[in-house]
């Protein structure tokens, strides 16, 4: 299970501060993660902070896709990198808020 410092260290390696703009969105996110039975629904909370709260000042979303990257690859699924970078920017731009059309755009990067 991915926690704060884990999501800090990640913004860090993309080239940002880890300076946080909206922490109590990512601490909400991540107090999620002990009540979802699905780890797609842990990653759609956690994409949302990023992506719509914005969590950190800068690299929201670079920090979502090495997130979301991360959670294929202990979850051993294979993905369209394509697709993820297209997900994350369709989440952002649009603003989507719903955690389950997050999950659903999320999955749809997962290769069957």
């Amino acid at each position: 299970m991915i926690n704060k410092k884990d999501v800090v260290r990640i913004n860090q390696e993309i080239g940002e501060s880890g300076e946080f703009q909206n922490q109590s969105s990512l601490d909400y996110a991540l107090s999620t993660l002990k009540h979802r039975k699905s780890w797609l629904y842990e990653l759609a909370y956690i994409a949302r902070s990023l992506l719509v709260d914005h969590a950190f000042v800068d690299g929201n979303k670079r920090t979502a896709m090495a997130i979301i990257l991360t959670y294929f690859d202990e979850n051993r699924q294979e993905y369209d990198k394509e697709r993820v970078v297209k997900v994350t920017l369709q989440i952002s731009k649009k603003n989507i808020k719903d955690v389950n059309r997050i999950a659903r755009l999320i999955k749809s990067a997962i290769l069957y």
